[in-house]
């Protein structure tokens, strides 16, 4: 009965976690959008999933009578990291280079495919030797593994990201995730207890908590990063200058500009195509020195972080 109530609470966590993955997938289906996301707290991510998974499955060859139930969870599980977040994965590491991948084809997303699962297996199959040799300090360990939002909270404040994930990928992630370690550290004679025996089993509600309060940190930052600036807890002093889209216009533009005018033309934006009023300075400059109207460039920066004209990558307004 144990290992049924297990199975069935554990298939239900795995499958609301693919609902909330798919949801952020939604969320973060335009270049720019997923160009916010962290590639290593996902990562990270993917490889807790794959440990759990892995878990799973020596559980079901030690102990052939746990096999049906916890084949369910791993088969699960497998889908998530291997499937799912793998392809969260891909869809970043596009998102962060677009060009090389337009210019190297179909044969270079293959091959990075490839080689993105070549280090995720190396990686794992490195991980789970040392969680088994440092099975002495799991607590530690867990509490590593639980800090995949870190990551992310660090990319905000180098990159000034305000909104990376959808509220209910944020909230419902941090939730399911913590279901497995609280039922094994908090809940009285869960089938762990019952694995190892009496004896050598034992409830450590402090942990527990410490889990459920590092987790709330994590989401509480990041949610202080939306609402009141990625940088909060920076001080001043220490923040790098921003790009200002909105400074005069350089002297080589600015000549370009004079001839365009002399010539009897005037300046368009390329995004709308309508003229840009320079007397009133109602213009955005990129980098690269292209010229274009403020709200078309935000809009293209909400699907694209490149330069319609050269696709030189640009900074964060």
């Amino acid at each position: 009965p144990k290992a049924v109530s297990y199975s069935l609470m554990t298939t239900l966590m795995c499958l609301l976690e693919m609902g909330f993955l798919f949801r952020q997938l939604h969320f973060s289906q335009s270049q720019a959008a997923a160009a916010r996301v962290s590639l290593i707290c996902i990562g990270q991510q993917c490889i807790l999933d794959a440990i759990i998974c892995v878990a799973h499955l020596l559980i079901c060859a030690i102990i052939p009578q746990l096999f049906t139930a916890f084949a369910s969870i791993a088969f699960f599980k497998l889908i998530i990291f291997c499937i799912v977040e793998m392809k969260y994965i891909v869809h970043i590491s596009h998102s962060r280079d677009p060009q090389r991948f337009f210019n190297g084809g179909v044969n270079l997303m293959r091959q990075e495919f490839a080689m993105l699962h070549a280090r995720f297996y190396a990686l794992l199959i490195l991980t789970v030797p040392t969680v088994w040799f440092l099975s002495d300090y799991v607590n530690y360990l867990v509490l590593i593994a639980y800090s995949y939002w870190i990551p992310q909270i660090v990319n905000n404040v180098i990159k000034e990201v305000r909104q990376p994930f959808h509220p209910l990928y944020l909230y419902g992630i941090s939730c399911t995730r913590l279901i497995i370690p609280l039922y094994l550290y908090a809940w009285p004679g869960n089938l762990l207890h019952v694995i190892l025996g009496s004896k050598n089993a034992k409830v450590d509600i402090g942990m527990a908590l410490a889990l459920i309060f590092w987790t709330g940190v994590q989401v509480g930052i990041l949610y202080l990063q939306q609402r009141i600036g990625p940088r909060f807890m920076i001080p001043a002093q220490f923040l790098p200058a921003k790009y200002n889209y909105m400074r005069p216009l350089p002297p080589a533009l600015a000549q370009t500009s004079q001839d365009t005018v002399e010539n009897g033309s005037s300046l368009e934006c390329v995004i709308c195509y309508s003229t840009i009023d320079q007397a009133t300075r109602d213009y955005m400059i990129t980098p690269c020195d292209h010229i274009f109207h403020p709200t078309c460039l935000e809009r293209w920066m909400e699907q694209k972080m490149e330069c319609p004209v050269c696709r030189h990558v640009l900074p964060v307004t």
